[in-house]
């Protein structure tokens, strides 16, 4: 038995995740989801009925879709890559949101849509500016080579 003075004896294994990491990856992986028909439509160029689409675009949104899963399994093996990659594209999210708020107010969008960006942007913000903080960044790599 451990005497009532005794130092708790150290654990063994990596160092813990940052607070805030897993919220973080969580927000991100939603975001991800969210943004892969917007991105399939962008990059094939698709202005139509998606139900109506061609295959291309498909293949496209299996290829974005593809390429979001690398990089959050990157961001999940603490890759310093999927990081920074991930740091990009949150903030890429969030300016497109925040420099896509003013057509909707101005074009007199739904409340709740305009409500939606607006958190999402500042959420993307939020995640981008806290993963690409030094005390995180340093935290991630002790964990990944831990």
């Amino acid at each position: 038995m451990d005497s009532p003075g005794a130092e708790p004896a150290p654990t063994a294994g990596r160092p813990p995740l940052p607070r805030g990491f897993r919220l973080a990856a969580a927000w991100l992986a939603f975001g991800f989801l969210c943004a892969i028909w917007p991105l399939a439509r962008a990059f094939s160029g698709f202005t139509g009925v998606m139900i109506e689409s061609p295959a291309f675009v498909g293949l496209t949104a299996l290829g974005i879709f593809v390429a979001l899963l690398l990089v959050y399994v990157s961001l999940l093996r603490l890759r310093p890559g999927g990081i920074w990659l991930s740091i990009s594209i949150a903030s890429i999210f969030a300016a497109s949101g925040l420099l896509r708020l003013p057509a909707l107010v101005s074009n007199g969008g739904p409340p709740g849509t305009i409500w939606i960006v607006g958190v999402s942007s500042l959420l993307h913000s939020v995640v981008a500016v806290y993963l690409s903080r030094p005390r995180v960044l340093a935290a991630l790599e002790r964990r990944r080579l831990g």
